[in-house]
């Protein structure tokens, strides 16, 4: 589960060593980084999380070791002098927090996510935060950057009727806040809430909720019905055969809206309606196994949702459920300096709205990462990665379900992850599943472009394999740490069950698949497969059909 983003408010006055990494972890991101003091990274830092989500600088903090250590900033007036010169250098109004860990004083600065403007580094650079890091924008991302910054998203407009409580749902809004260790608020405090996750904008005359500006963001991701609001705030889906490019007959056809959450699950459901679950047997377990990866397809929805232009009045989001493929196709080109090339390693919101408050929900874990989670998804089960085509009306992801391994290999590489960190790692385990062993130049038949020295000797130093044997006789077998998490290979743990069914067959004649089943204790499916593995190589007779069907030892005769 994602962590919610710290504000000063959630810092304590006074933490141990413990408490602190606790509270914040050990690893910096897009809005959170840790610096020994204001120093000229500080100096980058301010307009980088000014110019993409806002954030925390703790200051006490060295960053210069693998390992961080805290070493203490106290507030004196030259560190605060320095901070507030810096944050005029580059205009960003920041605040500031002293707090204690143990015996050491350290600074918390909050710095704000500008909008409407640009924010540069004294010397004129325009840095962006990237995971922990801040990088410049140059070119043509900078250019597309600079003009999607100053544009007005739609997110931003005031609601087109007057705020009405009744028209939002307050649970999910509650939801929202608990998430955000914040207390519930009742329907008649539901415009302050709204405040509070910046969804809502306060005049500072402001007396009553009529003054208050609540956004359109506050409708797409609470509101009972978000068209009243912004038209083409849905999905529509439909299901069609074939595999296109004509389209093909419309077998059935449905629109999602509501609440940005409740619009996600019912896009699933429909998806998950028109699309295959296989049932797998695992060792003695059924393992169900979608046809797509369900992060991934809420990943791909979420992801057209949060990122839509929703200023393309009366457009929806398109999902396509085809024989061999998913599209969602979602309204509007990509956010600013993103492209198709960069997606997996930049990250630009054109609903920054939108993505501050479902990081909040825990929807997502950090700003950016959920492309790259898809990524890994569709690799962890050895599928084709998903597919991204931009225009400049419309940005889609194709998913498709075809697959290096069957489903089997499947369900048993699901049992290791992440354990394997590369597609090319899990076609060397499940080579090895299948064969037991291998020998080096087998491998590299179903690798041949890669440096499979190099790979084996990483997975082995990762406890992925082992070599056995030397020289020219040298083999890779899995490791006992692989067997001992996702099971043996598939030939050994077949040749167990078929030994202990013959020896049964043996003592008592023949055998039914749901007696075989009983006794090795396994699912019928997994037994009736051994079996006929045994007859087919004319180890036992196969009789009857059916549920009549019965396994004979080969010189049984038949009454």
């Amino acid at each position: 589960m994602a962590r919610p983003q710290l504000q000063l408010a959630d810092i304590p006055e006074d933490l141990t060593a413990g408490q602190f990494w606790e509270l914040f972890g050990e690893v910096g991101h897009a809005t959170l980084d840790f610096k020994g003091g204001p120093g000229d990274s500080f100096k980058e830092l301010l307009p980088a999380m000014a110019m993409t989500d806002g954030g925390l600088a703790i200051l006490g903090v060295s960053d210069t070791d693998d390992k961080r250590q805290i070493v203490g900033c106290p507030l004196g007036q030259g560190t605060q002098n320095r901070i507030t010169r810096y944050a005029n250098q580059c205009n960003v109004p920041v605040e500031l927090k002293p707090f204690r860990v143990d015996e050491f004083e350290l600074i918390a600065v909050e710095i704000p996510q500008i909008s409407g403007r640009i924010v540069t580094t004294p010397d004129g650079r325009l840095l962006r935060r990237v995971g922990g890091d801040s990088q410049p924008l140059v070119g043509d991302a900078l250019a597309a950057f600079v003009r999607d910054r100053s544009r007005r998203s739609a997110e931003e407009e005031q609601l087109n009727r007057r705020f009405n409580p009744a028209d939002f749902d307050l649970e999910l809004v509650n939801s929202t806040l608990a998430y955000d260790r914040r207390p519930p608020v009742a329907a008649t405090s539901l415009v302050d809430a709204l405040v509070d996750l910046h969804l809502a904008e306060r005049a500072p005359s402001a007396a009553t909720s009529s003054d208050v500006e609540v956004t359109t963001a506050a409708a797409i991701l609470f509101a009972h019905d978000p068209r009243q609001f912004v038209a083409g705030a849905a999905v529509h889906l439909v299901r069609r055969s074939g595999i296109g490019p004509i389209a093909g007959a419309a077998s059935d056809r449905h629109e999602c809206w509501g609440p940005l959450q409740g619009a996600i699950e019912c896009c699933v459901d429909f998806i998950d309606k028109h699309t295959r679950t296989y049932e797998m047997v695992s060792g003695l377990f059924r393992e169900p196994i979608p046809e797509y990866p369900l992060a991934v397809v809420r990943e791909a929805l979420l992801n057209a949702l949060a990122h839509r232009d929703y200023g393309l009045v009366g457009t929806t989001i398109d999902v396509t459920v085809w024989d061999d493929r998913i599209e969602i196709r979602s309204p509007g080109p990509l956010a600013g300096h993103i492209t198709v090339d960069n997606m997996r390693e930049e990250h630009f919101s054109r609903n920054r709205r939108l993505m501050r408050t479902l990081r909040g929900m825990g929807l997502v874990e950090e700003f950016g990462e959920g492309v790259d989670r898809m990524y890994h998804e569709m690799e962890a089960r050895l599928m084709l990665p998903p597919e991204f085509t931009a225009t400049a009306d419309s940005v889609t992801v194709t998913l498709r379900n075809q697959f290096l391994v069957d489903l089997d290999e499947q369900a048993w590489l699901l049992a290791l992850d992440p354990w394997p960190g590369s597609a090319e790692e899990r076609r060397v385990l499940v080579e090895l599943r299948r064969r037991g062993e291998a020998a080096k130049r087998h491998l590299s038949d179903i690798l041949p472009s890669i440096d499979l020295d190099s790979l084996l000797d990483e997975m082995r130093l990762r406890g992925l394999v082992k070599r056995v044997g030397r020289a020219g006789g040298t083999q890779y077998q899995l490791s006992d740490g692989v067997i001992r998490r996702a099971g043996a290979p598939a030939g050994g743990e077949v040749y167990e069950l078929s030994s202990r069914l013959l020896q049964e067959i043996d003592r008592v004649g023949s055998l039914s698949t749901a007696e075989a089943a009983k006794l090795v204790g396994v699912e019928r499916a997994a037994a009736r497969n051994v079996l006929n593995e045994l007859a087919a190589t004319g180890k036992v007779r196969l009789v009857g059909k059916t549920r009549a069907r019965r396994y004979l030892r080969v010189d049984e005769v038949e009454s």
